[in-house]
């Protein structure tokens, strides 16, 4: 009795140990028995696109274009006498308006009067001498006469050589005249057409000389804008588009515009930006409604003539590589389009190699692939 409660503790133990096999080796056999799960087929969901049926048709191109506002003449204006600035006009200021033929400044004219009063009084005693010369000239022919000499009387004897200077030296009397009348004119500073002052370098009570610039003055009867345009810009423009209307938008300030023409077509083409441009003038800028200031930017709008085959996109169909997304058969395609205008927030693009009618893709993503399946939303269903 007592040997078996010595071994019985043995006994379990090595029971215990002899079962571990087992136990493994039928769990392994359960693992690679078991049922498998049954597979079911993946389901690829091909992304939702929206979509925008269009078709070609024609359209009046409209290019736009950006310039800078500026005067049709710019000079710098010089006194042509030396004297002091005895008085100036209160308009005579940087940025002031003046009106054609206004004076600017006056000159001290104390010595320009003298001057044509020396000059008057020479011209009266030219006047005189020549008189006098005339009559004795008169009493050497008489003279002759009575003397009974039947020759033809000489030059000398009927004082023709000093009638001669008498008449040159009243001549001389009179030119003198003009030209004291001039100098005396010179004397109040006037402008030549009507301008707006950009710089101003005389003053009251300033001295002036021959040939100082007084002032640099901007023509304000008209300005012009030159427009850089493109080949592509060019073919669409008319045979001749002297004459042709403009609209000039302010950059600054919204729907603000004004009306220009096209007044000359520019004969070289730009050495830094290889393009050529269109001249746009417009009359009376500053008394416009809204005065179009010389020195602004401003953007332009060209209507040019009818171009049929086009694609009108939204903006937002144009990827930024250039490419259009259209959809044919719930696939994917691109092609490469450039614009040749936009105009309302649209995009004209040629039809080149595409059918009539598109599906075009709204808003391009930039993981598109060609030829991936999509599922073409068009603007309210899908299809």
């Amino acid at each position: 009795m007592k040997l078996n409660k010595r071994w019985q503790p043995i006994l379990l133990t090595t029971l215990a140990l002899a079962m571990i096999p087992a136990a493994l080796t039928y769990t392994d056999y359960a693992i690679s028995n078991q049922a498998q799960p049954e597979k079911l087929p993946e389901k690829i969901i091909a992304p939702r696109v929206t979509v925008l049926p269009i078709s070609t048709g024609s359209y009046n191109s409209v290019m736009q274009a950006f310039g800078e506002v500026r005067a049709v003449d710019e000079i710098s204006l010089s006194s042509q006498l030396t004297g002091r600035v005895v008085w100036r006009n209160a308009k005579f200021a940087v940025g002031g308006r003046i009106n054609k033929g206004e004076v600017l400044i006056r000159i001290d004219d104390t010595d320009f009067q003298t001057a044509l009063a020396n000059a008057k009084q020479a011209e009266a005693e030219a006047a005189l001498a020549l008189q006098q010369e005339k009559r004795q000239r008169d009493q050497a022919a008489r003279d002759w006469q009575r003397s009974g000499i039947k020759e033809k009387p000489g030059a000398l004897v009927l004082r023709e050589p000093q009638l001669k200077v008498a008449k040159s030296r009243f001549q001389a009397a009179k030119a003198a005249v003009v030209q004291a009348k001039r100098d005396l004119a010179l004397t109040q500073l006037k402008a030549p057409f009507s301008a707006v002052i950009v710089q101003r370098s005389a003053a009251l009570g300033s001295y002036v000389e021959s040939g100082t610039v007084v002032a640099t003055l901007r023509a304000s009867d008209q300005a012009e804008v030159a427009l850089s345009l493109a080949a592509n810009q060019w073919q669409q423009l008319p045979d001749d588009p002297v004459g042709l209307e403009v609209v000039l938008q302010s950059r600054d300030q919204h729907g603000v515009q004004w009306q220009g023409n096209v007044q000359r077509l520019s004969a070289t083409i730009d050495a830094n930006t290889r393009q050529r441009s269109l001249i746009v003038t417009v009359d009376k800028p500053l008394d416009q409604a809204t005065p179009l200031l010389f020195g602004s930017f401003v953007r332009a709008q060209i209507h040019g003539e009818n171009v049929s085959d086009l694609f009108a996109l939204p903006a937002s169909a144009l990827t930024a590589d250039g490419y259009i997304w259209h959809v044919i058969d719930q696939q994917l395609q691109r092609v490469r389009r450039a614009p040749l205008f936009s105009s309302e927030g649209q995009i004209f693009v040629p039809q080149g190699e595409l059918p009539d009618s598109i599906e075009l893709v709204r808003k391009p993503m930039s993981g598109y692939l060609p030829d991936m399946r999509v599922q073409p939303h068009v603007m309210g269903g899908v299809r």
